[in-house]
């Protein structure tokens, strides 16, 4: 067994602790002092029966739980152990099926603990001052010689149940012995016989008259039981002399009857050839009445198959007739929506024919106007833009010709104003104030245009430049007196509204310009839409807005009256079906040019022959009720009689004439199957009378291989009445009165001749004490034998364990020799003096003499016991896992570098876990060069590491 998984969820300090996908060979766990390096220990220990309730196993949190993963065999398994539960093993792919104890093999639980689980404590038990060498014997030679062991146990037994049976020399003599009791049974069984044969003459001549009486009173009892019989006889034939009597009768009447003719007439069918009686008058009167109330209330008048037309297209009149109620609503619905279309029609004419004056009532002026080309809100937005440039050409002509008037007169005043204007004197503005205005008006103009839009910041920086300027130049001239000159003033106004003007007709050719391009968009929308042509700009979103509406009305009544049409066209494909279909009987006036014309009329023919329907089939299903009943009838006259067999065509007075022979004929056999009935109970009775056995027992003499019934008939013929046979039955029980009397005389005396023998000895009292000789003699033989066995099971015994001792220990001190040799180097063996119980081995040094185990250091005396549990393990039956808890911690680093390599030797075989807390212990592994897992291990958690020296500098920080 090797684990490849270990997860020791709950024990001691473990809890979800993991080692995954161990190595096979070698795995080195390190971790400091109280890490659990022990706790691990104890729980591989647990692995062959399960957790122990003794107090020495370390406690779990909630309950045990540990699970592996192992190879067994080459076969994969799961092993899983759950609080103190047995563990259990389960295959993983498609391995046999195993449990713990076939892994195990012949190693027990307390062998596995002591021998392949090795501790330092455990080595430093040793001699002297031990407390039980032989026990320390038994786990240092393991499970081999603990069954050797055993042997002197054996012997004992064997010794002990000799002695238990007859002492030391097996005297039977002796009272102490258990072979003095049988031994006196057989001496006094012998006294006995003796005794018993002097009287054995004597109680034969007493046997011989007892006999012959018995003799007397055996011929008694035999007339005793003769009479006896007779009477009970009598007796059961008394008690069926009538039904005798009876059964002669009925067996004379019926004797020329044919039973099979009686039996074989259906009698069971009377009571329903009654009841199809009784249904077919019923079924006549129905039909007759249901032909009639079909020739009062059919509706329809027209040949005598008209009940058969309805019968056969029953279907399509059912069906039709489901969906009249909504062919009516239908008819009536599509009606009323044709006066609301044709109003809708008139009202959209209408509107049509007020659109344009040169429009009529037709809707192919709004079709042509394409009003899904554009949508309304573009055509308002072209007019308008329209009607707002012509606006704007208008206000801005209007402000230009007012310019032009006031600059006319301005001109006038300034020229009346010149003859008149003294000299001015003007002072020179220097250049860098029309700098500063110029920039100011930039700043502020590009800021609102980041702000706002770029055509604010510019107006605005605009305005800013033209009042900055013109206040400069409002300084430029300055007149040489106090007053302002008028002159200046007007000529500034001249100035002003001269550049008013020169921007105004700018403005105002660009609005033409805009205008013109506005215009030209108008008209080809007007036209592409298909408008008047004539229509002022600012009516054509309104009257376009007003077509696109009527549109929509035209096309939504143009949708309900396309779906008036169809479903006018459905109704008119149904009706059609149904005016197909009644003018087979009827001549409607529904034409399906125009469906709604003759509907109601139509659909009411309909329900009436759906009405007629129904009339018919009562005729129908009185028709089959009266031919099922016939057909009933016919079964059970047929089954009597095949010649009277009839069908529907017979007439009602033949039908009833058949029917009461069958039942004229069912009386006559009613009564001979009673009679055939009663003579079969009473046979039945008188048989099952006579089928006890004290009746058959009286009747037997009597009987010669004849029925019982006949041998009970014969003997009730010899009496004339009952009372002669109650006469014979009172003669017969006195004379048994008379010999009993005779037979109780006779018993006393037997009684008395048996009291006599039985005070003598006998043949039985002779056979009791030789039985008694006989079961002491087989008791006595019994015991010797068993004596016998045990004296020579002892002494075989003996020599068994003396042999089998030497051999094994000889096997093992020799390969424990070879190990012990490898590991010291300055040994070449070890041998046993004297028993192995008493562990006085002795390592044997090359040029000097042996040493006993007190006379080692503890280091070699530990690495001697090492060496044999090591042996030990070699030689068992049994790959299992090796656990060593810091077993080397006394070797120096030489003896420890070859412990290591037998441990290579033995992971071979056996997987090996080696535990230790020193350093040195991990670095020796990898400087031997050898492969193998590392591990730490603290506070109950395992951490792989990839190097020896990683699990080193671990342990050496800690």
């Amino acid at each position: 067994m090797r684990l490849t998984d270990l997860r020791i969820d709950d024990f001691g300090c473990f809890r979800n602790a993991r080692l995954e996908t161990l190595d096979a060979d070698l795995v080195v766990i390190g971790g400091p002092q109280r890490a659990g390096k022990t706790t691990f220990m104890e729980a591989l220990r647990q692995f062959p029966d399960g957790v122990d309730r003794s107090d020495g196993v370390p406690p779990a949190t909630d309950a045990y739980r540990i699970d592996a993963e192992l190879s067994h065999d080459g076969a994969r398994y799961r092993y899983v152990l759950n609080g103190h539960a047995s563990p259990s093993v389960s295959p993983i792919d498609d391995g046999p099926a195993v449990d713990a104890d076939a892994i195990f093999g012949p190693v027990t639980e307390r062998q596995y603990r002591n021998l392949y689980t090795i501790s330092l404590d455990e080595l430093r038990r040793l001699p002297p001052g031990i407390d039980d060498a032989d026990d320390l014997a038994r786990v240092l030679l393991g499970g081999a010689y603990g069954d050797i062991a055993e042997i002197p146990e054996i012997e004992a037994t064997f010794a002990d149940g000799a002695d238990a049976i007859g002492l030391s020399r097996g005297n039977p003599n002796t009272k102490t012995s258990r072979l003095y009791d049988p031994y006196q049974t057989v001496r006094d069984g012998i006294e006995a016989r003796n005794e018993a044969s002097r009287q054995v003459d004597e109680h034969r001549t007493v046997t011989q008259e007892l006999d012959a009486r018995r003799a007397d009173q055996a011929e008694i009892e035999a007339d005793i039981d003769r009479r006896r019989r007779t009477r009970n006889r009598l007796t059961v034939l008394e008690e069926l002399f009538e039904p005798v009597r009876r059964l002669e009768t009925l067996s004379a009447r019926l004797d020329e009857v044919d039973r099979a003719a009686v039996e074989s007439f259906p009698t069971h069918l009377t009571d329903r050839l009654d009841h199809f009686e009784a249904r077919f008058e019923a079924a006549t009167d129905a039909l007759a009445e249901a032909r009639r109330d079909f020739d009062r209330r059919a509706s329809i008048e027209t040949t005598g198959e008209y009940d058969e037309w309805l019968l056969a297209h029953a279907d399509d009149i059912e069906s039709l007739a489901a969906g009249r109620p909504l062919w009516a609503q239908t008819a009536d619905r599509l009606a009323e929506r044709r006066a609301t279309l044709e109003t809708r029609e008139r009202e959209l004419e209408r509107a049509v024919a007020a659109q344009h004056s040169d429009w009529d009532g037709s809707f192919a002026h709004v079709d042509e106007v394409a009003t899904s080309a554009v949508d309304t809100a573009r055509v308002t937005d072209i007019a308008s833009t329209v009607e707002e440039l012509r606006a704007d050409r208008d206000e801005v002509a209007a402000a230009l010709e007012a310019d032009r008037t006031r600059k006319a007169e301005l001109e006038s005043e300034l020229a009346e104003m010149e003859s008149e204007r003294e000299g001015t004197r003007e002072i020179p503005v220097p250049t860098r104030k029309p700098a500063l205005v110029a920039g100011f008006a930039i700043a502020v103009g590009t800021g609102l245009g980041l702000a706002t839009t770029p055509l604010v910041g510019g107006l605005v920086g605009l305005a800013l430049l033209g009042v900055g300027l013109y206040a400069i130049d409002s300084t430029v001239s300055v007149e040489p007196t106090v007053d302002v000159d008028p002159y200046r003033e007007v000529k500034s106004q001249v100035a002003t509204l001269q550049g008013d003007i020169e921007a105004a007709s700018q403005r105002r050719a660009d609005l033409e310009t805009q205008l013109e391009d506005a215009e030209d968009d108008l008209t080809e929308l007007v036209t592409r839409l298909g408008l008047p042509a004539e229509l002022p700009p600012g009516e054509v979103p309104d009257f376009y807005e007003r077509v696109v509406e009527l549109d929509d009305d035209i096309a939504a009544f143009r949708g309900d009256r396309a779906d008036w049409k169809r479903e006018k066209a459905e109704l008119a494909s149904d009706l059609e079906a149904v005016a197909t279909l009644l003018d087979r009987v009827t001549e409607p006036s529904w034409t399906v040019e125009d469906p709604l014309a003759g509907a109601d009329e139509l659909l009411a023919t309909l329900e009436t022959v759906a009405a007629d329907l129904e009339l018919a089939r009562d005729v129908r299903r009185a028709e089959t009720e009266r031919a099922d009943c016939i057909a009933d009838i016919d079964t059970v006259l047929t089954e009597w009689d095949e010649a009277r067999s009839i069908d529907a065509s017979a007439n009602d007075d033949r039908i009833l004439r058949h029917i009461r022979a069958f039942t004229d004929e069912a009386e006559r056999v009613g009564g001979l199957e009673d009679a055939f009935e009663e003579r079969d109970r009473l046979r039945t009775q008188v048989e099952t009378r006579l089928e006890t056995a004290s009746a058959r027992a009286v009747f037997e003499p009597l009987r010669d291989d004849e029925p019982w019934v006949d041998v009970v008939r014969e003997a009730a013929a010899t009496y004339p009445d009952t009372e002669a046979i109650a006469d014979a039955v009172r003669e017969a029980n006195d004379r048994i009165d008379e010999l009993e009397t005779k037979r109780e005389a006779i018993r006393e005396t037997c009684v008395e001749l048996e009291q006599r023998r039985d005070a003598l000895a006998s043949e039985d009292e002779l056979q009791a004490a030789q039985a008694k000789i006989d079961e002491g003699r087989v008791e006595f033989e019994r015991l010797g034998e068993a004596y016998a066995v045990n004296r020579i099971a002892e002494a075989m015994v003996g020599q068994l364990h003396e042999r089998l001792l030497e051999d094994v220990v000889h096997s093992l001190v020799a390969d424990a020799s070879a190990i012990f040799s490898e590991i010291t180097g300055a040994y070449e063996g070890i041998e046993l003096d004297g028993g192995v119980q008493d562990l006085s081995f002795r390592a044997l040094r090359p040029d000097g003499p042996a040493h006993g185990i007190g006379e080692l250091s503890r280091a070699t005396a530990e690495q001697l016991f090492l060496a044999v549990r090591l042996a030990r393990i070699r030689q068992t039956d049994a790959s299992l896992p090796v656990v060593l808890d810091d077993a080397a911690t006394n070797f120096d680093p030489t003896h420890l570098q070859r412990v290591f390599a037998v441990l290579d030797q033995l992971s071979a075989t056996n997987q090996v876990f080696f535990l230790t807390c020193h350093p040195q212990c991990v670095r020796t592994t990898a400087a031997t060069g050898r492969t193998a897992q590392y591990w730490s291990l603290d506070d109950g958690r395992f951490a792989a590491h990839e190097t020896a020296d990683s699990l080193a500098r671990v342990l050496a920080a800690d």
